[in-house]
């Protein structure tokens, strides 16, 4: 049996897609029952728990061979990644397949990194057999711009002429059920990255021909970025993480490709103009 935590999510959602579609007995865990069945489906096995509740997240490890393990971008998730990792280990878990990010390592330049790099110390002190995913940044964030694609034909992104190997959240969930499902994943670390790096106005003229209207890249400084992250409720504190994570860019460390989709899947990543093609409805007014 293998539990989901974060199985709502880009990724997640995926990994419970492709794992039912192979016949896999999977369970996930959720907060709300009922919203997690509205999003993945009645034949769905969801369990109530929460990272904040370790006894949920221990009752949900019963049983339990193989753990995926991914949490958003959170002020706690350290000790939320920890509380599934202790579980884990307590159920007699065999294999921890995690997302975290690339350039994961307690010794990371950036924080975030630094973050990730502690739960990857913690999965390996406890002897299981761990697969790490470590992703660039997703296709799918560019969704956080539709409504102003749509309104205005615009989008906002302290990135300069930076080429970045986006990655398309689908492709993430592809090699977790590959290292959930196939032998010979154990106790690797996988950059997972896009199969090419793209300027923002690169993108933006991808976007441009796939919806049929000109679409523009605005380049913002950083402050200007934390401000709009910022009125748009996410905390200073993280605001300020996602600012390191953006200036990597114009240092060139957001630009490496890997060839780990392929490598593990048998298929090359989507590139940009699919998913731009597939994610078509969300940008048109």
């Amino acid at each position: 049996m293998i539990l989901l935590i974060g199985g709502t999510g880009n990724i997640g959602g995926e990994v419970a897609r492709i794992l039912g579609e192979k016949g896999v007995a999977f369970k996930v865990l959720a907060r709300d029952k009922s919203k997690a069945s509205a999003l993945l489906g009645v034949n769905v096995e969801i369990v109530r728990g929460d990272l904040s509740q370790p006894e949920t997240v221990s009752a949900a490890m019963e049983g339990v061979e193989k753990l995926f393990l991914v949490t958003p971008l959170h002020l706690d998730q350290i000790s939320m990644k920890s509380t599934a990792i202790q579980a884990a280990k307590q159920a007699g878990v065999k294999h921890i397949v995690m997302s975290t990010g690339i350039g994961a390592s307690p010794d990371a330049g950036v924080e975030v990194g630094r973050w990730h790099g502690a739960s990857q110390e913690e999965v390996k002190e406890t002897g299981i057999a761990f697969t790490f995913l470590q992703p660039g940044f997703f296709m799918q964030n560019i969704l956080m711009f539709a409504d102003s694609i749509r309104g205005n034909g615009q989008f906002y992104l302290p990135l300069g002429d930076s080429k970045v190997s986006f990655i398309d959240a689908r492709d993430i969930a592809a090699v977790a059920v590959a290292a959930l499902t196939e032998a010979g994943h154990e106790n690797q670390e996988y950059p997972v990255t896009g199969g090419e790096a793209l300027s923002m106005y690169e993108l933006a003229e991808v976007l441009s021909d796939v919806i049929g209207k000109k679409i523009n890249y605005i380049d913002v400084p950083l402050d200007a970025a934390k401000e709009g992250m910022v009125a748009a409720g996410m905390p200073e504190k993280l605001a300020d993480l996602m600012n390191e994570l953006y200036a990597l860019g114009p240092a060139g460390h957001l630009s490496y490709v890997a060839d780990t989709v392929e490598k593990c899947t048998g298929q090359p990543p989507r590139t940009f103009q699919q998913f731009a093609q597939d994610y078509a409805g969300a940008f048109q007014s």
